[in-house]
């Protein structure tokens, strides 16, 4: 009998999870977007029967697909679905449809006049547009008409139907939306957590006296960038979503007050690479004494997690919970505003100075972002003097600075 029968049966049934892991992971994947997606698919099927049946029953036209067609090309699933996109998707494909009639009337069918027709569809729609997806939707729409026989007379009836799938598939998006209000939300949310995690980032830095750490942090700031792209690209979608859709009217003054605060959390994230930068120096430089810096680093702790309940308000499909949460925020950091005193941080140096000081551009726009006015933003910040008494201007970062 082989020792420890038992190690090698376990080690086999490891074997066999791990090769079989990455198929469990595709399955699961491929649930969840079916999931996801099911609202859209049905939308989508709905369409597309809709548009012909309408064209079929309402019209009187015999076998109208191009109606169903140009519907599941609009409504198509897309990352970047936008107003803009579906426009020139639906142009596109009525004006495909026409000018395949029409070249195919000119020129007849065959596999040559096919290509010469797609040939002049493509060069119309770049004349007529530079959008790609223009050009696409002309392409298809006069290749499926140049290869599927069509009886005379059917220049107008085809057309017809093409702009009936689109305007279908537009009243469909006025009635129910494809994409909501979640991802906006989600997005904002995922901006202010990565303001709390570089301040966090700058927190540990203090704690361990390590200037690395305090680079690591400003690397997760430039990389941020990409965290504002996404937010700046899924508010402007939801605005346009609550532009065309009444259902989503009362939504838009929402939209609108986030889409400001996202203006200033990318100026907070700006300006967070500026005082991370500016730490990485301080650390090397000793500007702080031990005590400073205990002080600065819990600072730090509580700007993040006030941040951080920031970031849950905005993300609260509640309205009032959401507002609440914001205003705990608001006053967490107003309160955190009136310790940005350098000498609080015991800061005697130059460079200590210089450090505390530019964290206050960034107080600033985090108490624009929760709600406050720039006035009182300024306001919820000490005064400070100089030996004449006189005060001190509020550093303006450079934006190459914080770059």
């Amino acid at each position: 009998m082989p020792p420890f029968p038992g190690v090698r049966r376990m080690a086999g049934r490891k074997k066999a999870v791990s090769m079989f892991s990455p198929l469990l992971a595709y399955v699961r994947a491929g649930f969840h977007r079916c999931k996801s997606s099911a609202g859209e698919a049905f939308r989508m099927a709905f369409c597309a029967v809709a548009a012909y049946v309408f064209a079929e029953w309402v019209l009187g036209h015999a076998n109208p697909v191009f109606a169903a067609i140009a519907a599941l090309l609009t409504l198509q699933f897309s990352a970047d679905w936008r107003t803009r996109r579906a426009l020139e998707v639906a142009v596109g494909c009525a004006l495909g449809v026409a000018a395949g009639v029409f070249l195919t009337g000119v020129l007849g069918s065959g596999p040559v006049q096919a290509v010469l027709i797609v040939f002049v569809a493509v060069l119309i729609a770049r004349f007529l547009n530079k959008s790609a997806v223009f050009a696409t939707q002309m392409a298809i729409q006069a290749a499926l008409v140049a290869m599927i026989p069509s009886s005379p007379g059917s220049f107008l009836p085809t057309v017809t139907d093409a702009l009936v799938g689109g305007a279908a598939a537009w009243v469909i998006t006025i009635v129910a939306p494809q994409r909501g209000l979640r991802r906006p939300r989600k997005a904002t949310r995922k901006l202010a957590y990565e303001i709390s995690a570089v301040l966090y980032g700058a927190s540990r830095a203090l704690d361990l006296n390590d200037s690395a750490l305090a680079w690591h942090a400003l690397i997760r700031a430039r990389h941020g960038e990409a965290v504002v792209a996404e937010a700046n690209e899924a508010l402007g979608r939801a605005l346009e979503t609550a532009t065309i859709s009444p259902l989503h009217w009362r939504h838009r003054e929402n939209l609108r007050t986030s889409q400001a605060a996202v203006e200033k959390l990318d100026l907070a994230l700006r300006n967070s690479r500026v005082f991370t930068r500016r730490l990485t120096h301080a650390i090397n430089a000793v500007a702080l004494p031990d005590q400073g810096t205990l002080r600065l680093s819990a600072f730090l702790k509580r700007v993040a997690r006030a941040v951080t309940v920031l970031a849950d308000g905005f993300w609260e499909r509640d309205r009032q919970l959401g507002a609440e949460k914001v205003s705990q925020a608001l006053d967490r950091l107003t309160k955190l505003g009136a310790e940005l005193d350098p000498a609080r941080f015991g800061a005697t140096t130059l460079d200590g100075q210089a450090l505390v000081m530019t964290f206050r551009p960034l107080m600033v726009d985090l108490l624009q972002a929760a709600g406050a006015s720039h006035a009182e933003s300024l306001a919820a910040l000490p005064s400070l003097m100089d030996s004449r008494g006189e005060s001190f201007p509020e550093p303006v970062p450079s934006p190459m600075e914080g770059s």
